[in-house]
Formats: structure tokens, C-alpha cells, sequence
């Protein structure tokens, strides 16, 4: 009997050891791969900031007044991005469940989401205003289209990156 309890005692104890360690090595595959996103993500933000920089021409002194702008923009807007996607999911999920939504929920989710449309080009139009306090707004129209091609230009890129990948299988 002594055996068996202590054998159990064993099996139990390199069970839970053996569920520690991979969760630990999960874990860690996980940081990495934050990490790796995090530094990808920055990046990316330098590379924008350097294209954008050279395309607009911007000064010492306006590079730095626009892109502390710039970024506060961008913050607001990923706020509001969160909040778009926190109410569909949220709307959705219980479509998940089963549930089915009324047409005035649905007519009020479009509103919602008409709103955000309208949130955002506000926050564009109030940061326009910012910037050209800061900036001329032949700068301002030079950092729209710079900012749509350098968008243009990370797409194809990404394309031809995943061409390419489908193309090595």
C-alpha cells in the first residue's frame, strides 16, 4: 500500500512538474513573440516617420512639433478603434449565443457605427487645425498623400512578401 501512495505521489509530482515547465515555455514563446511584434511595430513607426519626414520636407523644428501631434492623433484614434471593435464584438457575441437581434438593434449598431465614421474624420479635422498652427498646409496636403502612399507602399510590400512565401511552398 506504502508503494502505491508513494508511486502516486511520484507520477503526480512529475505530472505537475512536467505541466509547469511547458507552461513556463509557453509563456516565454508568448513574450518572445510580443516582443517580437512590439519591435516590429516601432519598426514600422520609424520607417513612417522617416518617409513621411523626407517626403513633406519637414524642418528640425516641425518634424518635432508635428509628429508629437501626429502621435496624440494617432492614440485618439486607436482609442476610438478599440471602442468600434469592443461594440461589435460585443453585438455579434451574442449572435454567437443564439440570440437573434432586432432590426432597431440593428439600425442602432449601424448608427453607432456611423458615429465612429464621424468621430474620426472629426479628429481629423481638429487635428488639421493643430497642425496648421505648426505647419503650412501645402505640408498638411504633402503629409495626407505621403502618408496614403507610404500605406500603399507597406501593402505591396506585404504582398510580395506573402507572393513570394506562396510561391517558395
Amino acid at each position: 500500500m506504502k508503494k502505491k501512495g508513494i508511486l502516486l505521489f511520484l507520477l503526480l509530482g512529475l505530472t505537475s512538474t512536467n505541466i509547469f515547465l511547458f507552461a513556463q515555455h509557453d509563456d516565454r514563446r508568448k513574450t518572445e513573440g510580443d516582443d517580437k511584434r512590439k519591435a516590429e511595430f516601432e519598426q514600422f513607426k520609424e520607417k513612417r516617420v522617416a518617409f513621411i519626414t523626407q517626403a513633406v520636407g519637414f524642418t528640425t523644428e516641425e518634424a518635432s512639433a508635428f509628429w508629437s501631434l501626429y502621435n496624440e492623433l494617432q492614440n485618439k484614434k486607436f482609442e476610438l478603434n478599440q471602442q468600434q471593435r469592443k461594440a461589435v464584438y460585443e453585438f455579434t457575441k451574442i449572435e454567437k449565443d443564439g440570440k437573434k437581434h432586432t432590426e432597431s438593434e440593428y439600425k442602432n449598431m449601424v448608427s453607432v457605427l456611423s458615429q465612429f465614421k464621424i468621430d474620426d474624420a472629426k479628429l481629423d479635422e481638429d487635428y488639421i487645425a493643430k497642425f496648421s498652427k505648426i505647419i503650412s498646409y501645402e505640408k498638411i496636403f504633402r503629409y495626407q498623400q505621403a502618408e496614403l502612399q507610404f500605406a500603399r507602399q507597406m501593402l505591396r510590400q506585404q504582398r510580395g512578401d506573402t507572393d513570394s512565401k506562396s510561391q517558395k511552398k
